[in-house]
């Protein structure tokens, strides 16, 4: 990169840490794709990291300026990210403790988690999340350096960033249905039900209690 464009090595040195940092994203790619088997997992990545690129968008088009204006708008995207993903932790508690127990391997032609609904469930948990929108609309552009024409850099910097998280997430993915298997069996299954649960309820409050 020219001086004319922003270091990847800095940006590097903030994105891998929090790429890897566990979070919502990463527990709903592990629970859907231990519920759903690996495709379900790769599809709720892919809204996940969708998310990701629509902030990039956002922020390389001046909406970073905007939301610092209007103080509320971090207060309001902290809130309704707070009430997804307790929901979301209160529906896993809800399928640990009445759920049926789930057959040791799922058949081949077995209803599968809708693609929409895997989308739909990674792409509106990582919009609501307070720590992607801080971290694109706050640390990114202060890796754009002044003669660099700002969107076409932070666009760069979205790109390395979603490379990064796609192929962190697509390992849990795999993991994860790897482990389907074992884990749909009725004991492993609920206790995971109950651990992922309470993680994102956990999650939850700490975003709802972030300043």
């Amino acid at each position: 990169m020219t001086a004319a464009h922003p270091s990847l090595w800095a940006f590097a040195a903030i994105t891998v840490p929090f790429v890897m940092s566990p979070g919502a994203s990463t527990a709903l790619v592990l629970r859907n794709s231990v519920s759903g088997g690996v495709r379900a997992g790769v599809e709720t990545a892919v809204g996940v990291n969708a998310g990701s690129v629509c902030y990039g968008i956002l922020t390389a088009f001046g909406v970073a300026v905007l939301l610092k204006r209007f103080p509320v708008a971090w207060t309001t995207i902290r809130i309704a990210g707070a009430a997804y993903l307790s929901w979301l932790g209160a529906v896993s508690l809800l399928r640990a403790f009445t759920g049926r127990a789930q057959p040791a391997v799922i058949p081949a032609d077995a209803a599968r988690r809708p693609l929409a609904r895997n989308l739909t469930e990674g792409f509106v948990t990582n919009m609501l999340n307070p720590s992607i929108a801080a971290f694109y609309l706050l640390i990114v552009p202060q890796f754009v350096p002044r003669p660099a024409p700002v969107a076409e850099s932070v666009l760069i910097l979205t790109a390395f960033h979603v490379s990064l998280a796609v192929t962190w997430h697509f390992s849990w993915a795999a993991a994860g249905g790897t482990l389907a298997a074992t884990l749909s069996r009725s004991g492993p299954r609920r206790a995971l039900e109950v651990v992922m649960g309470v993680a994102l309820i956990a999650i939850a409050i700490k975003v709802a209690f972030s300043v």
